[in-house]
Order: C-alpha cells, then structure tokens, then sequence
C-alpha cells in the first residue's frame, strides 16, 4: 500500500520561487533597486537569486517571453505594512492598482503590483490573526 505515513519526512528549510524575464537588468533593477532585494547568487546570465528573508529567494531566469502571453504568477510579499509601499512604487513608475484594499473574505489588506514582465506582484498584509507570523513556533 502507499502509506505515506510510514516514510519520514523533513521540513523544507528554504524556499525559491523562480520567474522567468524577458529583460533581466529590468527585472534587476525592479527587485534589487524598487524592492530593496539582495543579490544572493548567480551563474552567468542564467539566473540570479535574490533574497526576500532567510527562508525566501525569488530567482530569476532570462527567457524569451512572447508579447502578451498570459502570465500566471503571482508574488506575494508578506509585509508589516502595505500602504508604506504605494508612494515608492508610484515613485519609480512601477504600474499598481492603487491604495490598497481590504478582503474580508481572506482577512487580507492588499497593494496589486506588476514587475516588468507583467507578473503580479501582491504587498500583502495578513489580518487573520490564525495566520503564523514570522517567529512563531509550532
């Protein structure tokens, strides 16, 4: 039988999201420079990886992306307070959707960015008080 139960498991220890770039001194300078990102890593012109927090990297990967191809990825960046990033984004022309708005459905307070290769990018505030912080244990 296929009980997973029975395999031992360890915990992930950190976690890399990758995205592909059409233009990536663009991309560098959307995360490096507007988001205040860390170059952590990088091989060549293959990738580079910056750092969001100890346990989150964001990868990036030049790559022919055809013109208005659909682009389903969505960052989401967990942050203290959402409203503190619309002035420096609106600052260096990055496109947003405005103030940010609450959705009582998911207990969440968002600001919708868009890097430079249109993915969208969430400044996320979590206001359900279940949701593990930062720090906590268990």
């Amino acid at each position: 039988s296929n009980d997973l139960t029975q395999i031992p498991m360890s915990e992930f220890d950190q976690l890399i999201t990758f995205l592909k770039v059409n233009d990536l001194p663009r991309s560098l300078r959307f995360y490096k420079e507007i988001l205040g990102l860390p170059q952590v890593y990088a091989r060549d012109s293959k990738v580079v990886i910056l750092k969001a927090n100890e346990c989150s990297f964001i990868g990036l990967v030049p790559a022919e992306l055809p013109a208005g191809a659909q682009r389903s990825s969505a960052l989401t960046l967990i942050v203290k307070d959402a409203d503190a990033w619309l002035p420096r984004l609106d600052t260096a022309g990055v496109p947003n959707k405005g103030k940010p708005i609450f959705k009582s459905e998911f207990g969440i307070y968002v600001l919708y960015a868009t890097d430079p290769d249109g993915n969208t990018v969430e400044f996320l505030e979590m206001r359900d008080p279940d949701w593990p912080r930062a720090g906590d244990h268990g």
